[in-house]
């Protein structure tokens, strides 16, 4: 329904979050903690959202912890393709 992984502090970004804008926004997005306050302030800065008080530290460790940024590799081998030999022109 709100596009966003159920875990501890899943309650709160619901009531404090998706009023403005959609669960699907927050799930697009990626960052560490120090990241996810930024994006907080920012909104309370330019977007009026209000201050979180004692529900701030449990917003961002939800967030860091289910929307934090992703390490990723060489990308994965490919699989179940079907290979065939090029002819050569002479």
């Amino acid at each position: 329904q709100y596009d966003l992984i159920v875990d501890d502090g899943f309650e709160l970004v619901v009531q404090n979050c998706t009023g403005c804008h959609s669960g699907k926004i927050i799930a697009e997005n990626r960052a560490d903690r120090k990241g996810w306050l930024a994006t907080i302030r920012w909104m309370q800065q330019t977007q009026k959202l209000w201050k979180l008080g004692e529900n701030e530290y449990a917003i961002v460790n939800y967030l860091a912890k289910n929307y934090g940024p992703v390490k990723k590799g060489r990308r994965a081998q490919l699989t179940g393709i079907e290979w065939y030999e090029l002819e050569e022109n002479d």
